[in-house]
């Protein structure tokens, strides 16, 4: 050891199939509750779920291979990475209140402290911090 503290993180990769947006939703509840402290009563785990949920769901559509779902918790900042083998870039759409979709990017500009892109060999990861702080 090295004297410096562990940040506690949760890492899971799911298939490229529709049921996994739901069983992404439980695990994350699970890894978030699993970190402790004031985190595990916070509503920030429910804006995990649902920042998760949207970006597994934009890592089936428009990635490649089974989503990589990774999770940190620094004390103040809970990190949430997806990454898919895909370079293609996740884009803000406009749409209407009338039309299905397209939403996921506004709810991470809106609901995220900050949030990303990083490119991957092979693919990328879009990553959002959700602060503790309101």
């Amino acid at each position: 050891m090295n004297g410096e503290p562990t940040i506690p993180s949760c890492e899971s990769r799911f298939p490229a199939v529709t049921a996994s947006i739901v069983a992404a939703r439980h695990w994350v509840r699970d890894c978030v509750e699993g970190f402790g402290g004031p985190l595990h009563q916070h509503r920030m785990i429910q804006t995990a779920e649902l920042l998760v949920s949207e970006l597994i769901t934009n890592a089936i559509r428009h990635g490649v291979g089974p989503p990589l779902i990774r999770l940190t918790w620094n004390g103040r900042l809970l990190r949430i990475a997806v990454s898919d083998d895909s370079d293609r870039r996740p884009r803000m759409r406009a749409t209407k209140n009338t039309e299905p979709g397209g939403f996921g990017m506004q709810l991470l500009e809106r609901l995220a402290h900050r949030w990303g892109v990083t490119p991957r060999h092979p693919g990328k990861t879009v990553w959002a911090e959700l602060s503790l702080a309101p």
